[in-house]
């Protein structure tokens, strides 16, 4: 019993750290994965046992990174960052996670409880905004700005919208394909949904509308029609309450869309494609940077002297290694995750797939995301990297390769 409670609390905080992105703190002067991925692997995992699994994915991981942080960026710092956690995860799935379905469960219920956990702070956020600040503060081990409020356990509000992309699209298809009545069905659906609109990411609920039509058309087929047309009509019978809740002081996303009139991403995305057309070999071979190549356009100046990216993880990828090494890098990143989900794809409606395919729309929502901001894969995005060593363990656990 001891030895299992003990399994139990080094997993939750490893899982804790990974899924909110605490990599040191003042409490912690050791890299979380470090000092909570390593002892799982080293006193309870079965590395002698088990052969390493993911010797192909570290390394176009390390390639990458080599190439994007340390040639391209010359950062040092985000270059280990960034190999620590993704290494560390690879590890705790391979021999930790190892052979052990349970453990695999047990992993991905700690994963999501911590999700639900973040989302109440979310909620709390809004009716006790100094109190909350501080706890998010006390739980990043960051210190939070009050612009960065409502949100959960992350210090900024873009990072927590990765955090419902996954929990949201996992929630609504995991209800589904777990074959649970329609109440518990339309309750989960309406819980993300205010989950979102509370959580005021736009993002998310572009993403979630993708990877949920997407499953909704593969599971139910021809009855989508009629679910898409009660969404729409609910939508137009609730449109003037939705222009109430857009006006004054509120806080949900209609208000922040809005007061974020002026926001354009789309004008950011394509900007960034003629950046990409006038440097096709990438800024990383041709010695520029990004401010170099985007100071003068005013659609990225932020303030006098600032600058923003384009807000897209992928697009500043290509930016920067250019058109063809970038796209056969992010091939190489998802080639097998594509094959998983296009295997599962004609079987979702069997029971023994319902864990791996809401998994599965859980990192197609959260991988969506990163179109919409800096955040991804390759930049140590705990919740993406947890999901996509998650879908290509879980699949491999079941035969699927």
């Amino acid at each position: 019993m001891f030895k299992k409670l003990t399994i139990f609390g080094i997993v939750l905080l490893y899982l804790y750290t990974l899924s909110f992105n605490v990599f040191m703190t003042s409490v912690f002067r050791i890299p979380t994965p470090l000092l909570f991925g390593l002892p799982l692997i080293f006193l309870f995992g079965k590395i002698k046992q088990i052969a390493f699994s993911y010797r192909r994915e570290l390394l176009v991981f390390y390639i990458a990174a080599i190439f994007h942080y340390l040639v391209g960026y010359e950062d040092v710092k985000s270059f280990f960052v960034v190999i620590i956690i993704i290494t560390c995860c690879s590890l705790f799935y391979n021999y930790f996670i190892g052979d052990n379905l349970n453990r695999m469960k047990l992993a991905i219920f700690i994963f999501y409880a911590l999700l639900i956990f973040s989302s109440m702070i979310m909620l709390l956020n809004h009716v006790y905004t100094s109190q909350i600040n501080q706890l998010r503060a006390l739980l990043t081990g960051e210190s939070v700005k009050i612009l960065q409020s409502p949100s959960g356990i992350s210090a900024f509000i873009f990072t927590f919208g990765y955090q419902i992309a996954a929990l949201t699209s996992f929630g609504i298809v995991s209800v589904a394909v777990f074959r649970k009545n329609l109440l518990i069905q339309l309750l989960v659906f309406i819980f993300c949904v205010l989950l979102i609109f509370w959580g005021m990411s736009r993002s998310v609920l572009v993403v979630l509308a993708l990877s949920v039509g997407t499953f909704w058309v593969l599971f139910y087929r021809i009855k989508t029609v009629i679910i898409f047309a009660a969404l729409f009509s609910v939508v137009m019978l609730l449109s003037s309450s939705i222009q109430n809740l857009a006006g004054g002081r509120k806080q949900n996303i209609f208000a922040k869309n809005e007061k974020h009139v002026k926001e354009n991403r789309s004008g950011l995305a394509v900007e960034n494609l003629k950046i990409i057309a006038d440097n096709p070999l990438g800024l990383t071979w041709t010695g520029k940077t990004w401010e170099q190549v985007a100071r003068y356009n005013p659609t990225f100046k932020l303030g006098e002297s600032g600058l923003v990216t384009s807000h897209n993880a992928y697009l500043m990828f290509i930016t920067y290694l250019g058109i063809v090494p970038g796209l056969i890098f992010l091939l190489l990143f998802y080639q097998r995750i594509i094959r998983i989900f296009w295997l599962i794809a004609g079987q979702v409606r069997k029971p023994e797939n319902a864990l791996l395919v809401s998994l599965c729309f859980s990192l197609f929502a959260i991988s969506l995301n990163s179109f919409f901001h800096n955040d991804w894969l390759l930049g140590g995005s705990g919740p993406t990297l947890f999901l996509y060593f998650g879908v290509l363990h879980l699949a491999r656990l079941q035969g699927i390769r």
